[in-house]
């Protein structure tokens, strides 16, 4: 049974090309490509083949970056001891804990034991392995060095899964606060205001506009909170899918929040890392350049630094270097002078090491400011809200105990 497969690559002129064929199996495909003298960019079997959806991709949760980390650095340790692949593939499925990635795994170690390739039957898990990795262990396999090329991405998905953390970490008080914040002032607006009101009104005490404003908020906030709920969830999943589900949307937030000051700073070195730490680690395990690059692309995160690299891959593809590229980009300028150097000395996987280990250290650091940023404005503001509300309850009172005197 043919199988059909989407394809990208390059003529040897260096323009693009992509589509759909149908091969037996992967092999086939990759000759009928090079029949064609193009040069492969990507390669992998389409959804149409899939006949039904994986139980488990729908009940848990997708692979983290912890689990391919824990992955790849399992399975380069088996394979130095001296254990065959396919001896090593069962002995990662039967010690993975993940469901999803035990079932993916089981299903490579069927597609192996049937002569696939290893590469080959990990693309056909597309959903569980991302394209750098089953990328990386193509170019292990025809290298011989798939110890070597795991151990680097188990490096690489660790130093992942340490700044995800770190960003989480930062953005978990500030939440924690808001929900608490916005918890404490719904509690004050449905249940304590509208007491202070009845008493107001029974003791006719004439309250200040402040007051009133609040106590007419408390009012509205009891009667059309729901609606108002309802309107915030339905406007935020709108606009949710219009920012992760359509292009324009996808523009737009990307380029916001470049510009943001501080929160576009952060985001613009956590690219330049991701960038520059890929880049080496895929080109230190013998993955071309062009086809790096192609992959980087697509992981990037962030449509201006998307087209920029795929300025890069024209520019690289027509002979040009890639510093001078870069350099008319997006990119820092430190960045683009240190792959100068690394072009220019034949060391270019070194200094893109250097320049990710850099910028995984400024990450660091700015993702410390920001946590000693936020936290006090957040108490500031937080604070001044539900300070002003208990405000506009005292004056009232101040009035009533100045009556009695």
């Amino acid at each position: 049974m043919a199988i059909l497969y989407a394809y990208r690559a390059r003529t040897l002129q260096g323009r693009q090309a992509k589509g759909l064929l149908a091969a037996e199996n992967e092999s086939a495909a990759v000759n009928i490509l090079r029949e064609k003298n193009l040069f492969i960019v990507d390669l992998h079997p389409t959804l149409v083949n899939y006949q039904h959806i994986s139980l488990s991709k729908l009940l848990y949760k997708r692979t983290s970056q912890r689990d391919l980390a824990v992955l790849c650095r399992q399975f380069a340790v088996l394979l130095q001891s001296g254990l065959p692949v396919f001896q090593t593939l069962g002995i990662t499925a039967a010690q993975t804990e993940n469901p999803a990635l035990k079932r993916a795994l089981t299903e490579v170690i069927e597609r192996v034991e049937s002569g696939q390739t290893l590469a080959g039957a990990f693309r056909l898990s597309p959903g569980v392995f991302p394209e750098m990795f089953t990328s990386m262990v193509e170019a292990g396999e025809a290298s011989g060095a798939l110890d070597l090329v795991l151990e680097r991405l188990a490096v690489h998905f660790e130093k992942e899964h340490e700044i995800r953390e770190q960003i989480r970490v930062a953005l978990t008080y500030p939440a924690v606060v808001l929900i608490i914040a916005a918890l404490a002032v719904g509690i004050i607006m449905t249940f304590v205001i509208p007491n202070f009101m009845r008493i107001m009104n029974d003791m006719n005490v004439a309250v200040p506009l402040f007051t009133r404003a609040v106590f007419g908020a408390s009012e509205s906030f009891r009667h059309y909170g729901h609606l108002a709920a309802f309107a915030l969830v339905l406007g935020a999943a709108g606009v949710r899918y219009f920012l992760r589900e359509t292009v324009a949307g996808k523009e737009a937030l990307d380029r916001l929040v470049l510009r943001l000051p501080v929160i576009g700073r952060l985001a613009r070195k956590v690219i330049v890392a991701r960038f520059a730490r890929t880049l080496g680690t895929m080109v230190r395990s013998g993955v071309p350049i062009l086809s790096a690059l192609e992959v980087i692309k697509r992981i990037t995160g962030n449509v201006v630094f998307a087209r920029a690299i795929e300025d890069t891959i024209n520019s690289v593809a027509e002979g040009r270097s890639m510093a001078e590229a870069l350099d008319k980009s997006v990119f820092p300028p430190m960045v683009t002078r240190i792959v100068a150097v690394g072009e220019e000395t034949g060391s270019l996987e070194e200094m893109l090491e250097k320049v990710a280990a850099f910028f995984d250290r400024d990450v660091e650091t700015a993702i410390k400011r920001l946590a000693a940023t936020v936290e006090p404005v957040l108490t500031v503001v937080i604070g001044g809200l539900v300070g002003a509300i208990i405000f506009s309850i005292l004056v009232p009172l101040f009035s009533i105990y100045g009556s009695f005197e």
